[in-house]
């Protein structure tokens, strides 16, 4: 599974001072740089592969630290998909240093769709060359899975199990691997054990019950109107508030109540108890992300977008993938007018949940801005696909249709917003607009208000009105 393989970058850094030969100190020193950029945990994969050239071309590293720029340079070629440059990069790491087992390791997950028995192969001699890495028994597991050799992948995921440090992934894989043998009890003690470690998978929490396996009672949510859905957020507050009160919870309960009231705080424009809230939660529990991600939106609409952008790099830092993290700081950085880290926030919302379509729809909205109006059309047209009814990326896209002068189009985008939202205003002056450049007479429109849908545990988008200034 390639998309495992490029989690876990690059934990295999080398001081720059023993790993070129002699040579002028301001040699060195750019080096010392290339190196530590070339296995940057954070950086995009075009200053990767450049940093990472560098101290390949230089002629100054010694053989096993080439191999592990080239795996890194590598690397940087996987996050492009540009797979063919990577496994050259990782012969190539091979042939500088024979026993770097990761170079194996790397080139086999590129090959298991490819050729599955040299991948094999590969990942066989990464694990005899490094027989305490976990991941190379979960990859070899896949294998064996495809292959339907199930009582292999479950030993290599029992062996993973072992060694990993929170073995999350290994425990749902192995339930997976027991659940297509037909043994539903081990696979719900995996599931089960998996959902303690991840309580916030709500795709494993609903696959548990399905399976009619119980919810460890250490990761179940609040009872009563706290957890429940289709009510108020006066009734969510209230729910939460006697459950926090109650003593009762502790550990990831006691985190999803201040989290749940926090989110309907929010909601009824409560910003300065969602901060008081949240610094409770933290107190309570510095690494719960939630706490970060509420308090950001609080500091966000009380318009202290630097606080803002902290708290939502400190709730990403705990949970990395919170994607209402990365799009809400795109759109504080959208607000700072820093159009660059904004799409590169929705890209990472998208990555981790590409079923969103306000994320398509303001990375679009953010492109539009920049002037790129085909790339947000595009992004336009991604969010109808999955909601036809989203009313706001019809009228984004009528007005990127009006910019290039595209009138038909335009006015069908706006018809369709107007009929989804009668009397929005921003559809409305886009409509007016296209009339206007047709000689047509605008007709007259009865504003019904907007309505919106507070989606639970969802970031908002950026306002109509801030959008709209920086429109047509």
């Amino acid at each position: 599974m390639l998309g495992g393989v490029a989690i876990g970058l690059l934990a295999f850094a080398v001081p720059a001072a023993a790993t070129v030969t002699s040579g002028a100190e301001a040699l060195a020193t750019s080096l010392d740089d290339a190196w530590r950029a070339c296995n940057a945990p954070q950086l995009s994969s075009a200053d990767r592969i450049a940093h990472c050239t560098t101290i390949i071309e230089s002629g100054r590293a010694k053989p096993v630290a080439r191999a592990q720029a080239l795996m890194a340079r590598g690397f940087g070629y996987v996050f492009q998909k540009d797979f063919d440059r990577a496994l050259a990069d990782f012969d190539a790491a091979i042939r500088n240093n024979p026993k770097l087992a990761a170079a194996y390791y790397y080139r086999g997950a590129i090959q298991m769709g490819r050729d599955p028995k040299r991948a094999l192969a590969d990942i066989n001699k990464a694990i005899s060359l490094n027989p305490r890495d976990p991941d190379y028994f979960r990859e070899r597991s896949s294998l064996y899975a495809k292959r339907k050799e199930y009582p292999r992948a479950i030993a290599d995921l029992t062996t993973a199990i072992g060694l990993a440090k929170e073995p999350t992934r290994e425990y749902f894989l192995r339930g997976a691997a027991y659940e297509d043998i037909g043994q539903r009890d081990k696979a719900i003690a995996d599931f089960q054990a998996s959902l303690v470690l991840d309580p916030d998978n709500d795709v494993l929490r609903r696959h548990l019950v399905h399976l009619g396996g119980e919810i460890p009672k250490a990761v179940q949510l609040p009872s009563g109107l706290c957890s429940a859905n289709d009510i108020t957020h006066e009734q969510r507050i209230a729910g939460c508030t006697a459950s926090i009160e109650s003593g009762t919870l502790t550990g990831w309960p006691l985190k999803v109540a201040y989290c749940n009231r926090g989110y309907a705080l929010t909601e009824l424009g409560e910003y300065d108890r969602v901060i008081t809230d949240s610094d409770a939660l933290i107190a309570i529990n510095p690494q719960a992300g939630c706490g970060y991600l509420n308090r950001a939106r609080a500091w966000y609409y009380k318009r202290d977008l630097d606080r803002a952008i902290a708290d939502y790099t400190q709730a990403i830092t705990f949970e990395p993938r919170l994607h209402e993290a990365y799009a809400s700081r795109g759109t504080a950085y959208f607000d700072r007018r820093e159009f660059g880290k904004a799409i590169a926030d929705y890209n990472a919302a998208i990555s981790i949940d590409s079923d969103i379509p306000m994320y398509f729809s303001d990375r679009g909205n953010t492109r539009y801005v920049m002037g790129d109006y085909r790339s947000a059309i595009a992004d336009y047209n991604r969010a109808i696909a999955i909601d036809p009814d989203y009313s706001q990326a019809y009228a984004r896209r009528g007005w990127a249709f009006l910019c290039l002068d595209e009138l038909a189009n335009a006015e069908a985008d706006f018809d369709k917003a107007l009929k989804l939202a009668p009397g929005d205003a921003y559809a409305q002056s886009g409509r007016a607009e296209v009339y206007q450049r047709q000689n047509k007479p605008v007709p007259e429109e009865r504003s019904t208000g907007l309505s919106f849908d507070n989606l639970r545990r969802m970031v908002e988008q950026p306002s109509e009105a801030a959008a709209k200034k920086d429109h047509p």
